[in-house]
Order: C-alpha cells, then structure tokens, then sequence
C-alpha cells in the first residue's frame, strides 16, 4: 500500500522513517492532519527527485552513497498539481540543496508554499530554471519538509 513515503520497497531503501522518529506527537499530529486534506499527499504518483549541493550537478539518491546524499526528496503529483517532500538524512547540519521539480507544471520565478515542517524553515521558495526546473531547500538537521 502506498503512502507519503512511496511503496514499502522505497521506504526500505531509503531508511526514511528512522529519520522522522524524532517528531515530536504535535508534529506528527499536524503531518497527518495534512495527509488528510491532501489526497495528493497518498494518491499523487511518486517521483524520487534528484538533488544538488551546487544547482548544476543533479544526482538521484543512492543508498550506497547516503554520505553525498545527505537529503532525500521526492514528489507526488495529481490532476496537474505538485508537492515536494524532502528530509535531511543528516543529524547535525543544516542542509543547502537544490531539488528537481516537475519542468511542466511550474513556471520559474513562480513559488512553492511550506505545507509542513518538523523545524523552521522558509515560508516560500522561488521556482528556478536548474535541471529543468528547482528549488533550493534549506532543511535543519533529521528535519522533514514539505512544499507545494
């Protein structure tokens, strides 16, 4: 069964849920409130998103190699709307990264809303014209945000 993390198998591959247990019960409580009103969030097709430290050299996701990946992004997409998802694997730094969006649906210098996140983090982000299109992250340690 799918759900905002994509299918079981993604999950395993990528460990992500050991990097949420530090929600803390009102975090977590706001997260499936969003679930909730958005179908997006369990219905969208799933996308593992390339990232980048640099906004020119775009990498997906290897579990081999967590060391040069430090965030996971993925998306959902329905009915022509997207919502990027990403966490920072990492437990103490901040994490900086550009992350692919969907090139059709987005207009660069359109913006991206936080829907959700476990620790401060920027209100909006500009759509740029990077691997297509992108935004640029900004996600505090062991930290799960989500934009759309």
């Amino acid at each position: 069964m799918e759900n905002l993390f994509g299918e079981p198998s993604d999950q395993q591959f990528f460990g992500i849920f050991k990097y949420l247990e530090k929600l803390r019960p009102v975090q977590l409580e706001r997260l499936n409130m969003l679930v909730q009103t958005r179908p997006i969030l369990l219905k969208g097709e799933f996308y593992i998103r390339a990232t980048s430290q640099n906004g020119i050299d775009f990498v997906f996701p290897d579990p081999t190699l967590f060391s040069e990946h430090q965030v996971i992004a993925w998306s959902r997409i329905l009915d022509s709307k997207e919502v990027l998802c990403a966490v920072n694997l990492d437990e103490y730094d901040l994490a900086v990264r550009y992350a692919t969006i969907d090139n059709t649906l987005h207009v660069v210098n359109s913006r991206m809303h936080c829907l959700f996140a476990s620790e401060l983090s920027p209100a909006e982000l500009n759509v740029e014209e990077r691997n297509g299109k992108a935004i640029r992250l900004t996600i505090p340690p062991r930290a799960l945000v989500i934009y759309g």
